[in-house]
């Protein structure tokens, strides 16, 4: 058994005087890898030309050692995010079940299969127009649906899934008379 410092081999992640005991295999093994990376060091170090950078400068830099508090941090905003997306995917499960079959078989294979319009209509039996109006609707379904219930603010005047009528023609009346 061997005594080594990890401060020696482990300065930027140990920065006191730790002494730890290992078998003779590790302590040669970690004794190696420092020799062979101080060897690279000298060899990038004697290869340099210019006083202003070296090469490859930028894996010279100590890694950035992460407070507990930094990952404490990181936990808690993963454990956010997650209940986040679950309450999210409990509401548009909630929203799903309010589709017709066929519009939600439309929508799935749009959305999650990736699938075309036309593949859409071939599989489900209709035109591509059929495959576009049904999924149309469905989105402006699952949209009403979110405005109701509060978790969605109602869309702009001009956003695409708005379902207003076209303007109507104004087209003059022709008062000749067929014989």
């Amino acid at each position: 058994m061997k005594t080594i410092n990890l401060k020696k081999y482990y300065y930027p992640i140990c920065k006191k005087d730790t002494f730890v005991e290992v078998p003779d295999e590790v302590a040669d093994a970690i004794a190696e890898e420092s020799r062979a990376e101080n060897a690279n060091d000298a060899k990038q170090h004697y290869h340099c030309y210019s006083l202003d950078a070296s090469p490859g400068i930028e894996h010279h830099f100590p890694e950035q050692v992460i407070s507990p508090e930094d990952i404490l941090m990181e936990k808690e905003t993963e454990r956010e995010q997650e209940a986040a997306r679950a309450l999210m995917m409990e509401r548009l499960r909630e929203a799903l079940a309010t589709l017709t079959p066929r519009q939600a078989s439309c929508l799935h294979a749009r959305f999650w299969d990736g699938k075309q319009f036309k593949e859409i209509a071939e599989a489900e039996g209709f035109t591509t127009s059929a495959a576009i109006v049904t999924v149309r609707n469905a989105i402006i379904k699952l949209q009403k649906y979110y405005i109701k219930r509060g978790w969605m603010k109602p869309p702009k005047e001009k956003a695409i899934c708005t379902k207003t009528a076209p303007p109507k023609r104004n087209r003059k009346k022709t008062s000749a008379k067929k014989s």
